[in-house]
């Protein structure tokens, strides 16, 4: 059935009727009749009596509106738009009437409902003090900002006129005095709910005058330090200041409300505003279903009221939202629900329970697209012709075409039919039998909800359910989504659970008309795109969808770890960049992974709150580093956005509000590019001549400004770009000819050579992470030995000789470092002249893309993970390094390469690559430290710069310069390039006495070196010297024991300076001062243990193999003492043998050194085939006994050594050690020929196989 209704005709009855152009706003006149008589009384006496105009409710919707239509307004447009708006705003706040004589007209009217609907709202009358202080503030109020409007107009139209530029001065001071007086008042102290919705439209005046004194004050003459001051200053009166402290202060007060709302209850006895109570015998069954009501008008009417317009101000901050240059199109998400109705036979709901069938928890946005009618009819047995039974909503999410299929609610006909409409195109899809379909009901709660009509943008009416009588009243939910209100998303109530079960009532969901279906990205360039993550199509993985904190306009979307959100997104055909920005917040500092149709733009994202309650300062905002451009030739128009918390850095959910599209000019991208790189190429240079480069230019430098230059358009400036390329190629030749360091970039394939670095094992060079141009060194953590607790550090070195050097000279020391851990520098001439630690925090991770040739692309978008900007602390206050000074660190220069550098800093001409690292004077404490300084300065000095003084250049000598950085732990790592040591200054002044005087004290230390290395070598070599009889040192003396090569060996390692000490624990050994003697005395050392062991023919016999060739019993073991190794039997069965083969022809001398502890003996004992056997005793008293036996006087105490002569009779001989009781320990076992031992006596000798 189809039929044409005026507006009135579909208003509702029952003292409830609303307007048909707003499914919530009441009928003028509709308060009225829900009121008492005393409330009616107290009305009239305020004179408020001008009722027959707009609702309150549709002014706030149309001053909500009103601002969002002017936030779009960009450049040009927008002074004029801030007109328009503020006109619109004061015309709908303050409306003229009809007739301009009508009589006893109240110009504020609007602003005493605003007050009255609170007081209804709450059932809470505003103190009447309270109300005058309140209404006697607005007819100044009024006055002051026509008084601004007409002159802000009138300067628009001709802005440098001198007169209006005075004028507006004035007209703006006075009514941003009146604002401030006036919201003071608002501020009544005890009455602050009953004012909240006059508070809000005082606010929103107030920091909508704050926005235009910040964009247009100096154009109005005012001073840059005033204008600023109307963005923040100190009394926290500026706009930056205001927003925060409104929104906090709005959505408070709107939740203390909320809490009285819970628990109003309805006053059924009051039949003028609840006549349907009447015709109940127990009307109590209405109880709960109105005390929702009630609860539902306060949430519902100051949402409209409050919330909405304190989601739009945030568009008022320009340091985000520049006005000037874009405008901004928001979307408001959140859901409002109307009055329920229907009836309450049968099940009887409690008031939570209402709640939960009306209302959804916080999810995404949906668009009802079919919506089902379960019509039971008569003769299936329902009470009345056509009951509806059941309802059920197929929906889809924002942007997404694919359609949801939600469950039933309630029951399905069994014979009926099924009523389906579209509602999101308000296009009726009738049914195979009858031209019927969806949409309304009776207000009335003794009625059965049996009818739904949907009217159409034409006018034309449809509906489903009875025939309707023309005695029937129906109340309309307009549907027109043409309007500026409200569109209906959902449906739902509670199921009647009778023997003929229905739904009972419903109370239809509504979201603004500004929430469009599709996330369209606006085709303009010059227009932010804000898009709610609550229209995302898709979470995944624990993302869920929050309740909002009021301010934001919609709930929010909370992505857990590893979760994901995925939004669909059009964008406009056409070729375009944008720069993507959130509005988050999270309680750690972490990552977002922000991916565009599989570009991937990571977002490095600041902690925001403490994670207790969000307010207006828990959010902020984060922006891509690079920017994502469209092509239309290659992409569709709708892609996949997905924001994705899966960086695991911290454990925790990041909260969504919005995510917004920033259009950027293509063309002045290009120009900027090129102006960056232009200034970044002369910034290395002197002068226009480009041949002699900047003293604080770096070699980092020189390769960030090829980058830079490698990302000039070859489309729109190629010349420009060839000349460019030639001069960065001119700087790097100079920048590596004035490197004292021989390959300081890792560049060349000799960077190992002859004349390059010398390293450990396992430190290369890479050339696979962006962050560096070409190849760096890499050093991964030190390694440990696994046959000890050894850990040998990794290591890097290079001298520069000392021809490259100059007298009384500085040279800088410099270097990038990508990120280490435990890493240290030294750099020497007179002592540790700088020993740094540098931990330098992995922060600059991105990747790019690669080429068709498989190397990186710098010049594309990446996915980029930027390192903070750090407050600069020194780590350790205590630090030696007194003068040393924190520094500023740095950002990125473009959108395409990581420099680590701020444009416009101090350091390097021109504002580009000025490190200021931290660097530290040089004192002469350092000789004497042990341990390395931990770099003080900033958190993350990527880049190290430091200063080492040269005395007096001595050829001779050949000190030189000595740089090298290690890594001590397994944990350790470090990425370094571009390491650099330049020629600064001549020495002057202070430095050059400074230098001198510690020249001279090294000069001093060396003397002491050279006596302490003399005396060391002087008493090594005389404990070798006796172990040869010749100078040619190959022939042991027979008398040589083993403890005395022993002992030699100790006073040679005893040498000091015989390796480099920094690197002292290296592996390979690094050489110090007294290397090249310490190796040839180790050398003789070895020639002597080697000639010891080719004349014993017992093997092993000085236990340095374990037991290795012993036969032992168990409990038998060898440990380490001092510089060797010893046999130990502790227990009287303990026991250790070996057979020799020998020549019976030949006498031997058997040389044993031992030490016995405690009582009994021990004996070595020497047996052959023919019963013959000698035997050697020790006992504990050894050592004071003075014979035949033999004093050590070698290095371990206690030890004696006894020779015994024996002339066996066969050609094998045993030799067995054993003891009585107590400990026998034994350092070497000897059997020497007599005639000297032959050639051919090796030869025969050995162990025999038992």
């Amino acid at each position: 059935m189809n039929q044409n209704y005026n507006e009135y005709e579909i208003l509702g009855t029952s003292g409830m009727g609303y307007q048909s152009r707003y499914p919530l706003a009441k009928e003028p006149g509709s308060e009225l009749q829900q009121m008492s008589y005393k409330d009616w009384m107290d009305r009239c006496e305020r004179g408020s009596l001008a009722i027959t105009f707009k609702s309150v409710i549709t002014t706030a919707l149309d001053i909500t509106s009103a601002i969002l239509d002017a936030a779009k307004s960009p450049k040009a447009k927008v002074a004029r738009a801030a007109v328009q708006v503020l006109n619109a705003v004061i015309k709908l706040l303050w409306p003229e009437p009809e007739k301009p004589s009508e009589p006893a007209y109240d110009i504020d009217f609007i602003w005493k409902e605003l007050i009255e609907r609170v007081e209804i709202l709450i059932e809470e009358k505003i103190d009447q003090e309270a109300y005058n202080a309140a209404i006697g503030r607005l007819s100044g109020l009024k006055r002051a900002l026509n008084l601004y409007q007409i002159s802000f107009e009138l300067w628009v139209e001709d802005e440098n006129d001198p007169e209006l530029q005075d004028d507006i001065r004035t007209r703006f001071t006075s009514a941003l005095f009146e604002l401030v007086t006036t919201i003071e008042t608002f501020k009544y102290k005890g009455q602050e709910l009953n004012l909240l919705t006059v508070f809000v439209q005082a606010a929103d005046f107030h920091l909508m005058l704050l926005q235009q004194g910040v964009m247009y004050g100096v154009r109005w003459g005012l001073d840059q330090r005033t204008v600023d001051s109307y963005y923040q200053n100190d009394k926290g009166e500026g706009l930056k200041n205001l927003l925060p402290e409104y929104s906090d202060y709005a959505t408070y007060w709107y939740g203390e409300g909320l809490n009285k709302a819970k628990n109003l209850k309805a006053n059924l006895s009051d039949t003028v505003r609840y006549p349907w109570a009447a015709n109940l015998e127990d009307a109590s069954v209405l109880q709960e279903l109105e005390d929702w009501n009630l609860y539902n008008d306060y949430r519902r009417d100051m949402t409209i009221l409050v919330l909405d317009l304190v989601a739009v101000w945030p568009t008022y901050d320009l340091h985000y939202y520049d006005n000037g240059n874009y405008g901004v199109q928001s979307e408001l998400t959140r859901s409002i629900y109307s009055q329920a109705v229907g009836n309450v036979m049968g099940t009887v709901f409690t008031k939570e329970q209402y709640e939960v069938s009306f209302v959804r928890p916080p999810h995404l946005v949906t668009w009802l697209e079919e919506m089902f009618v379960h019509i039971r009819d008569k003769e299936q047995g329902a009470p009345i012709e056509a009951e509806m039974a059941g309802i059920s909503l197929d929906y889809s999410y924002s942007g997404w075409d694919n359609t949801v299929y939600d469950i039933l609610q309630g029951y399905p006909a069994t014979g009926g039919s099924q009523i389906r409409v579209l509602a999101k195109s308000n296009v009726i899809i009738q049914d195979q039998e009858k031209n019927r379909a969806i949409y309304n009901t009776d207000i009335q709660h003794d009625k059965l909800v049996d009818r739904f009509v949907f009217y159409q943008n034409s006018g034309e009416v449809n509906y489903a359910g009875r025939d309707n009588p023309s005695s029937y009243k129906t109340f309309a939910w307009d549907t027109d989504v043409t309007n500026y209100s409200s569109q209906m998303t959902w449906i739902n109530g509670p199921v009647n659970e009778g023997h003929f079960g229905y739904i009972q009532a419903y109370a239809p969901e509504w979201i603004p008309v500004s929430c469009e279906p599709f996330n369209k990205i606006v085709d303009a360039e010059d227009v932010i795109t804000q898009i709610p993550a609550v229209k995302a199509r898709e979470l995944r993985y624990g993302a869920r969808v929050i309740k909002g904190p009021g301010s934001t306009g919609g709930d929010l979307v909370s992505i857990a770890p590893n979760g994901l959100c995925e939004l669909y997104v059009s964008f406009p055909n056409v070729y375009r960049m944008y720069q993507v920005r959130i509005h988050y917040a999270c309680k750690d500092q972490t990552q977002i992974n922000l991916n565009i149709g599989g570009t991937s733009l990571d977002i490095e994202l600041q902690p925001t709150y403490s994670g207790v309650q969000l307010t207006y300062d828990s959010f902020d905002y984060a922006t891509s580093k690079y920017s994502y451009i469209f092509y239309p030739d290659f992409y569709d128009v709708a892609q996949i956005v997905s924001l994705g918390n899966d960086f695991g850095t911290t454990q925790q959910d990041i909260i969504i509000d919005k995510i917004e599209f920033i259009p950027v000019n293509i063309f002045y991208e290009v120009e900027q590019d090129l102006e960056k790189a232009r200034k970044a190429v002369n910034a290395l240079f002197t002068s226009d001549a480009k041949n002699v480069l900047q003293l604080n230019g770096t070699d980092y430098a020189v390769d960030q400004a090829a980058n830079l230059v490698e990302c000039v358009s070859d489309e729109f400036h190629a010349q420009e770009k060839m000349i460019l390329l030639d001069q960065v190629k001119v700087a790097k030749r100079l920048s590596r000819a004035r490197n004292l360091l021989n390959y300081g970039d890792f560049e060349s394939p000799d960077w190992s050579g002859e004349n390059g670095w010398k390293t450990s094992q396992h430190v290369h060079v890479a050339s696979n992470n962006p962050i560096f141009k070409g190849r760096y060194l890499h050093m991964p953590g030190a390694t440990s030995s696994q046959f000890s607790n050894n850990v040998y550090p990794t290591y890097v070195y290079q001298k520069v000789d000392e021809s490259k050097l100059k007298s009384y000279t500085r040279y800088l020391v410099r270097g990038f470092v990508g990120n280490s851990k435990d890493l240290e520098l030294l750099v020497e001439r007179y002592g540790k002249d700088v020993h740094v630690e540098l931990d330098v925090p992995n922060d600059i991770q991105y990747s790019l893309p690669m080429n068709e040739c498989g190397e990186f692309d710098r010049c594309r978008p990446v996915s980029y993970k930027a390192g903070s900007h750090h407050t600069c602390t020194c780590k350790d206050t205590a630090s030696l390094y007194t003068d040393c000074q924190c520094k500023d660190k740095v950002n990125r220069p473009s959108a395409d390469v990581y420099t680590n550098i701020p444009t416009g800093s101090a350091g390097y001409a021109n504002g580009f690559h000025a490190h200021k690292s931290c660097g530290c004077k040089n004192n002469d404490i350092y000789q004497k430290e042990t341990h390395p300084h931990k770099s003080c300065g900033c958190k993350d000095p990527h880049v190290f710069s430091y200063h080492i003084d040269t005395g007096c250049v001595d050829q001779e000598e050949n000190l030189g310069l000595w740089f090298a950085l290690k890594i001590a732990s397994e944990k350790g790592v470090a990425n370094i390039d571009n390491l650099e040591i330049i020629e600064a200054q001549p020495l002057t002044g202070e430095a050059l006495a400074r230098v001198k005087k510690r020249e001279q004290k090294w000069k001093h230390e060396m003397v002491n070196r050279r006596l302490e290395t003399e005396k060391a070598v002087q008493a090594a070599q005389g404990a070798i010297q006796p172990l040869f009889t010749n100078a040619q040192y190959n022939r042991l003396q027979f008398e040589t024991l083993f403890p005395q090569i022993v002992r030699a060996e100790w006073l040679v390692q005893q040498i000091p300076y015989v390796h480099h000490p920094f690197l002292s624990e290296a592996l390979p050994a690094v050489p110090g001062m007294n290397f090249e003697i310490a190796q040839h005395l180790l050398a003789v050392i070895r020639n002597a243990h080697a000639l010891y062991e080719g004349r014993n023919l017992v093997r092993n016999g000085t236990f340095s193999s374990g037991t290795g060739s012993w036969h032992v019993s168990e409990g038998v073991k060898v440990q380490p003492l001092q510089n060797t190794s010893v046999l130990v039997l502790s227990e009287w069965n303990h026991e250790a043998s070996q057979q020799l083969r020998i020549d019976p022809d030949r006498g031997y001398v058997l040389r044993v050194t031992a030490r016995k502890e405690g009582p009994g003996k021990g004996t070595v004992t020497m047996s052959d085939c023919a019963a013959y056997t000698e035997t050697l005793t020790f006992t504990s008293c050894d050592y004071n006994t003075i014979g035949s036996q033999i004093m050590t006087g070698g290095t371990l105490s206690g030890f004696v050594t006894k020779t015994l002569e024996i002339f066996p009779d066969t050609d094998c001989i045993r030799i067995d050690i054993g003891e009585t009781e107590g400990t026998f320990k034994i350092e070497s076992v000897e059997l020497i020929c007599m005639e000297q031992m032959e050639n051919h006596l090796y030869d025969m000798a050995g162990n025999l196989e038992e």
